[in-house]
């Protein structure tokens, strides 16, 4: 075999392969567009559905929303409570939660 024919097929080699994995790129990015498509069609559709219901729900009375508040607040503190003794390694027996103070948020 003379030189130029193995640089022949050394370079169709080469274009072959590169060629592969461009048109591999490409359909994996029509994919992910056509995915995104179909996300925000149904987060569309989904949020339609949610806020119908909305509007015909009736109003409810500000009262049972308090006492709703409290019981959801004694729950809250009950949980924080026992995540904080669950990391502590520890029982519930010896904390008490004084006030529980929202933090600035922190990027973790």
């Amino acid at each position: 075999m003379n030189l130029s024919y193995i640089f022949a097929d050394a370079l169709s080699n080469t274009l072959l392969g590169m060629g592969t994995v461009f048109v591999v790129l490409i359909i994996i990015i029509l994919v992910i567009m056509l995915m995104s498509k179909c996300v925000r069609s149904y987060e569309n559709r989904g949020k339609e559905a949610l806020e119908a219901p909305k509007a015909a729900a009736p109003v409810m009375p500000a009262a049972p929303a308090e006492e709703e508040e409290v019981t959801d607040d004694l729950e809250l503190v009950a949980v924080i409570t026992a995540a904080v003794a669950a990391s502590a390694g520890t029982s519930t027996d010896g904390f008490v939660v004084r006030s529980i103070k929202r933090a600035q948020h922190r990027n973790w």
